[in-house]
């Protein structure tokens, strides 16, 4: 089969009969065989949304999809204000964000983020001026100590001379001692480490203490023995290993006051608000009381941490020095992580029983560890219908991943699960390209040797209303 990849506006390249034969008669069953059916000129017409935005006119059939490069923001600087601070895979970039804010959120008071990631929801909240109260829940430690750090106001004077107090400290009173520690980083790296994280230990404000933890931990991750560029654990190979002799105290110190500026943007910007980020698996009953949320912004995971995105494997270094004993347990606790022992389909959701069944004639295992995630999605989806209010906005930042060779829309299938659980009007799905978003674009569906498929250059944007 050939490499398909969508496109947006003007650059319809791919054969209508590639598509038929690639989808196995899915798409025209799912009604989305007109992704790609019909060229796309760039001369189509432009009309006004009911929101005043001006969109591409190209509404792709019934399931709403609308591609508009208006929301690619290939030119956007994704890093101002605390979005600067820490990497973090499949970050939403804020501008999304933002955008969904201003368009959906407009008399909003409180808004949700189940899937808090980084915390972007709750910063571009924190600026609106109109929404009050954001809260955000992640199973992630890391996740959630980067999140209350980019929503904390703090003294800029204060972080300056504390930064200069850590530069200057030159003992350790002991070195850690997690598994593997020493083939992750060399041996005068975790001396150096050791140094910067007593110094901050003894920090005595915690919000302060928090500010450089979370720059250490993406010193941590920078001055480790892994390959750059990756989610997963690999470390890079011997012959780089032997160059590799990073300057411990000079990252530490590029990182933190690359954090001060964008805290310095933040607190000249940030309104009236509480931010409430939140240890918390949204997959169990949520601490917030029924029809009390009037926008969700989020982005979740787009399938289990094992075969998608490693978000426990990218934070474990950091979280082992930060003194987390079951770092590597974090991603069999996310969603999917378990897979299901038979595959019966209990979800409302006609897609995924399709699409199911679909994997299920190449690869019933896989079918199964497809399905854990969305049973453990649609728990989710219970929870978050009953703290919607009614007149509220849903409004989800998805990928279509790609398992067997079958692509799985996710935007359709949540769209079913959230209508199965109560009363929804699907308002429309921004389809836009993905320019930086750190994702792969391309994988081995088959381990086959040079055989690779794009995987992810979409993102489907859906707005649901809680009627």
């Amino acid at each position: 089969m050939e490499t398909l990849e969508f496109k947006h506006k003007g650059t319809s390249d791919m054969k209508i009969e590639d598509f038929r034969n690639a989808t196995d008669g899915f798409a025209r069953s799912a009604n989305i065989t007109s992704l790609f059916l019909g060229k796309i000129n760039k001369e189509e017409s432009v009309q006004e949304n009911r929101k005043g935005e001006t969109m591409n006119n190209n509404i792709l059939d019934k399931t709403k999809r609308v591609i508009d490069p208006n929301w690619d923001f290939r030119e956007a600087d994704t890093k101002e204000f605390t979005h600067c601070i820490h990497t973090y895979p499949a970050m939403m970039i804020p501008q999304i964000a933002r955008k969904l804010t201003h368009l959906y959120g407009k008399n909003a008071k409180t808004l949700l983020d189940p899937f808090m990631g980084s915390g972007t929801s709750l910063v571009e909240a924190s600026l609106t001026g109109n929404i009050k109260t954001s809260y955000g829940f992640d199973l992630n430690p890391l996740a959630v100590l980067i999140s209350k750090v980019k929503t904390t106001p703090l003294d800029i004077d204060e972080l300056n001379g504390t930064l200069k107090i850590i530069l200057r400290s030159e003992d350790y009173k002991t070195l850690p001692d997690f598994k593997n520690i020493e083939f992750w980083f060399k041996s005068d790296v975790i001396e150096e480490l050791a140094k910067i994280k007593l110094a901050i230990d003894d920090i005595e404000d915690e919000k302060v203490k928090n500010f450089f933890l979370v720059a250490f931990s993406e010193t941590v991750r920078n001055v480790s023995n892994t390959r750059k560029g990756e989610f997963k654990l690999y470390r890079i190979t011997d012959e780089n290993l032997i160059k590799h002799d990073p300057n411990v105290f000079e990252e530490f110190k590029k990182i933190a006051e690359k954090n001060i500026q964008g805290m310095k943007g933040y607190i000249t910007n940030k309104k009236e608000h509480d931010s409430k980020p939140q240890l918390f698996d949204t997959k169990s009953s949520l601490p917030l009381e029924s029809n009390s949320i009037d926008i969700i912004v989020t982005s979740p995971p787009y399938g289990d941490s094992r075969t998608t995105v490693a978000y426990g494997q990218f934070s474990r270094l950091a979280l082992q020095w930060l003194g987390y004993d079951d770092a590597a347990a974090l991603d069999k606790n996310l969603l999917g992580g378990m897979p299901s022992k038979e595959l019966d389909i209990k979800i409302n959701s006609p897609t995924l029983k399709q699409i199911l069944n679909q994997i299920a004639n190449k690869d019933v295992k896989r079918a199964r560890e497809v399905l854990s995630f969305y049973e453990d999605f649609d728990n989710c989806v219970t929870e978050l219908n009953r703290v919607m209010k009614k007149g509220g906005y849903v409004c989800f930042v998805v990928g279509n991943r790609t398992v067997k060779e079958i692509n799985i829309p996710t935007d359709l299938i949540m769209t079913e699960m959230f209508k199965a659980k109560g009363k929804y009007k699907h308002i429309t799905t921004y389809v836009r390209d993905i320019p930086f978003k750190r994702m792969p674009k391309a994988n081995s569906p088959t381990n086959e040797k040079g055989k690779i498929i794009t995987t992810m250059n979409n993102e489907f944007i859906f707005i649901l209303q809680k009627i």
